[in-house]
Order: C-alpha cells, then structure tokens, then sequence
C-alpha cells in the first residue's frame, strides 16, 4: 500500500460517516489500486473516459464513479451509462442532456450533479455554479427533458483550514448542499465535500485536540443527514 492510500485511509478515521472519493486523474491508477479502491468502499471521480471504463469494467458500481468532464462531448458519448456526470456550468448540462436524449430509454432521466462553490468561502477562482445563479438554472434546467439534478459536489477555497475551521467548512457544506435541494428544487442523493484530504491531514499533524475538534463537527453532520435529507457523504 502505497503512502496516498496510507493517508487517505488516516483522514477517514477522522470521518467515518463520509465516503472518500478518490482523484482519478492526479492519483496513481493501476490495476491493484482499482481493486484496493473498490475493497475500501471508495468512490472515484475522473475527467478521464479510460479511466472511467477502467474502474467500472473491474467491478466499480456506476453510482460510486463520477465523470468531471462534461464539456466534452465524446467523453459524455464514452461515459453514460458508466458513471453519474457533475456540471459546472450551463453549457455542460446542455451537452449531458443532449447524449442523453439519443442514449436513454423513453421515460427515463440521467442523474446528474452540480458543481458549486460555497459562498463565504468563494476565492473567485473556482470553476462552478454560485448560489446566486441557481434560481435562473432552476428554470433553465426544467427545459431540458432528459436529465435530472440530483446530486452536489461543493468547492471552496480550504488552504488554511483546519481542525474546527474545517469542521465549520464541513459544517457549511451541509447547509448549502440543502439550500441547493430548496433553491432547484431537487432531491439531493449525494453531497461532495472537495479538497477536504491535505486539511485533515494537516489537522492530525497539528494533533489530538485539533483532530477531535473536527471530529466532534464532521459527526454532527453525520447525525443531521439521518433524516429525509439522508444524501451520501463524500469527501475528497
């Protein structure tokens, strides 16, 4: 086992509530990861079709794989079906619903999530939807017929976060993902919590009291989501 799956799997001591969700495309991806992927439970999110179609030909459930590239059209052709799509603007969802009007069954919807930048930890830097703009995609959203909202992953600029700060970020998230669930409106299944690993780590390395301070805030969260809301946890 490797020194990224070492760590990882010491952040998620911290979060045992949450799923981590492993880059596929910064990460080392071979055969033996895959497997030791799948073992864990994880999930995977790539921009990567190759990479896609590799983790869900070895056993990979499609809902636990999440395709980052939704401005590419061969990718979304290579993709449906494979993986749940995440869109960071509105030209990515015309292109998800457009393939899927020629791949879906009649009656049937793709399932996909929306990238979104929290806001008051916005740098203006981070590519996706701000909360602002979710009343006017909501009615956008509604003309197109073959894809569904149902998911969020949430961004946010967490350099110097840690201990309690990242526990109130985790926190925050939560809340957004269920302002989003009101704003769309839509039924939210799943919740990414992005650029979460090196802050966790940082906050072991800063010691006990840091790590059970988050702890305390990440299982609060956990506690709140076992309700109707009920999304599944990621966090990368």
């Amino acid at each position: 086992m490797n020194d990224t799956m070492i760590n990882i799997e010491s952040a998620m001591e911290l979060l045992p509530g949450f799923q981590y969700l492993y880059k596929g495309d910064t990460d080392e991806l071979d055969a033996s990861i895959i497997g030791h992927i799948i073992k864990q439970g994880w999930a995977m999110e790539s921009s990567s079709e190759t990479r896609i179609n590799a983790v869900f030909q070895a056993g990979m459930d499609k809902n636990d794989i999440y395709c980052t590239s939704s401005s590419s059209l061969s990718t979304i052709k290579g993709a449906i079906g494979k993986c749940r799509f995440i869109a960071s603007g509105m030209d990515e969802l015309k292109l998800i619903n457009e393939v899927a009007s020629d791949y879906l069954a009649h009656g049937h919807l793709e399932s996909v999530g929306l990238s979104v930048v929290a806001d008051d930890y916005d740098d203006e830097k981070l590519k996706g939807f701000r909360m602002k703009d979710l009343p006017e995609l909501s009615k956008e959203a509604r003309r197109l017929p073959f894809i569904s909202i149902r998911g969020c992953f949430i961004l946010g600029n967490v350099n110097r976060l840690t201990g309690e700060s990242l526990g109130r970020y985790i926190q925050n998230c939560y809340g957004t993902a269920k302002q989003i669930s009101t704003l769309i409106p839509c039924k939210i299944s799943y919740v990414n919590l992005a650029g979460c690993l090196q802050p966790v780590l940082r906050t072991i390395g800063e010691g006990q009291e840091a790590s059970k301070e988050l702890k305390t805030l990440s299982d609060i969260v956990s506690s709140l989501n076992k309700t109707p809301f009920n999304a599944g946890l990621l966090i990368q």
